[in-house]
């Protein structure tokens, strides 16, 4: 897997953008968009960026928080009667909703990256009005009060604040972003690590000598497992997390670090694994989840990249066609194991 520099990925949105992951891709002239798309995730999750309701195809924008009037250039990227509602709003400045037609209604609400949504305290009750993202709330305000009839100072309606709109999903994945990692059993050099039974050699001559060594190294990785046990931190009362740990303790896998990132459905843990040559920390990714894909498998990557650690992909469904056939490529040294 490609390593991308983050810092020039931002620096590429903050220069260029609104942008979709291809257009960072062609703009820096390498990487994948599926990992480029974890990057600009990661990126949207610490604030760094951010990302548009409006889409291109399943992408949508990224773009640099602190200019959003960039925004104006997707505005070609809408429908055609978003478009129209899009191009009303932004001469008119500001529209009553309840004197929009039907359709100038739901598309009003439809284009979130554009409109905002302003409810009013007037003398006969609250009304809605919608502003165009650019326009300054003193500017709007005054043309409210205009459109109320309402002029006088003191008189005027107090514009509530705007209706919050949810924030994002991380990518999405990309959500995208927010990716998931597919589920794997192969052996080989994905393999998690596991307890082979030693060598027990030409017994004639070493099978004595051999049956000591194997004891003792079975006691002293069973006394290192306790200890890290033993200093695992405390459980986090969560339904999935209880079911990652009942998966942990059958495989004495230990847990050093943990986080929940959302209730009964996605942990991040740095585990302590043991192996035939000591303990080994990996990354592990866990997701409730019933299809994880390519997206999903990049983002836990990245993460074990970060911390320079090998990744384990845990997840109670499956992973999607396309994100198996990236484990060898893309993907390789990636474990995968279904709950």
């Amino acid at each position: 897997m490609e390593n991308i520099d983050r810092d020039e990925v931002l620096r590429v949105v903050k220069m260029r953008g609104p942008l979709i992951p291809n257009e960072v891709k062609r703009i820096l002239g390498k990487g994948d968009t599926t990992l480029l798309g974890a990057i600009l995730g990661e990126l949207s999750s610490k604030g760094l960026v951010k990302v548009s309701k409006t889409k291109l195809g399943s992408s949508p924008f990224y773009y640099d928080p602190s200019r959003p009037e960039s925004l104006e250039r997707i505005g070609q990227h809408l429908g055609e009667k978003d478009q129209r509602t899009f191009n009303l709003l932004k001469e008119k400045k500001v529209l009553r909703d309840d004197r929009q037609e039907a359709l100038i209604r739901v598309s009003l609400r439809n284009i979130k990256d554009f409109a905002r949504m302003l409810t009013v305290n007037a003398p006969g009750g609250q009304v809605v009005y919608w502003k165009y993202f650019t326009i300054p709330d003193r500017e709007a305000e005054a043309m409210i009060k205009t459109d109320l009839g309402m002029k006088k100072a003191g008189s005027a309606p107090e514009p509530a604040p705007a209706t919050p709109q949810p924030a994002p999903p991380p990518n999405p994945t990309p959500e995208a972003l927010r990716p998931e990692q597919p589920r794997q059993e192969s052996a080989g050099s994905t393999a998690m690590p596991a307890h082979p039974p030693r060598s027990q050699g030409s017994q004639a001559s070493t099978g004595g000598r051999e049956k000591r060594e194997k004891a003792k190294d079975e006691k002293e990785k069973s006394e290192a497992t306790q200890q890290s046990l033993a200093a695992e931190p405390e459980p986090i009362h969560d339904e999935f997390y209880a079911k990652v740990k009942r998966y942990f303790d059958r495989q004495g896998i230990a847990i050093k670090e943990q986080k929940l990132i959302r209730k009964k459905s996605e942990l991040d843990f740095v585990l302590l694994l043991p192996t035939p040559v000591g303990t080994v920390e990996y990354y592990c990714k866990a997701k409730a989840k019933k299809k994880s894909n390519d997206g999903d498998l990049a983002s836990a990557k990245l993460q074990g990249q970060s911390r320079n650690l090998p990744v384990l992909y845990l997840t109670t469904g499956e992973i999607t066609k396309k994100a198996k056939e990236k484990l060898n490529s893309d993907f390789k040294g990636l474990v995968v194991k279904e709950l």
